[in-house]
């Protein structure tokens, strides 16, 4: 599983998870903490917002994203999540970022390991 969030040209750095490591705990302790703080901290030192308060947070239905650990998490650090409609991953101008990426990893870099494999995604 592969994390990244973009707002306007600043894309966060990414975040590999490893397989079996998709708890919430987990998912707090190295994407949120180490990836999601340090990526809204860079919109507010680029001067597009000024607080927290001013970013909104949208994810995908996915089981990570809905758990109550995460919720309090977010509620804790002042994370403001979208409430969107169920099935409408189409909504979702991340889901375009994947869809090239994708398609550059596989036709452009064919990997063969893990490791170019993180190579070729971050190259993307």
């Amino acid at each position: 599983m592969v994390w990244g969030a973009l707002c306007g040209a600043i894309q966060s750095k990414l975040v590999f998870l490893p397989p079996g490591q998709h708890s919430a705990v987990n998912f707090i302790s190295n994407v949120y903490k180490p990836a999601l703080l340090p990526f809204y901290d860079e919109l507010i030192d680029a001067g597009m917002v000024e607080n927290y308060d001013q970013l909104t947070l949208m994810e995908d239905g996915a089981p990570i994203h809905t758990t109550q650990v995460r919720n309090y998490w977010q509620q804790s650090n002042n994370i403001h999540k979208l409430q969107w409609p169920a099935n409408s991953s189409d909504l979702n101008p991340i889901k375009n970022v994947w869809f090239k990426m994708k398609y550059m990893v596989t036709n452009l870099f064919n990997p063969k390991t893990m490791e170019e494999l993180k190579e070729a995604v971050n190259d993307a």
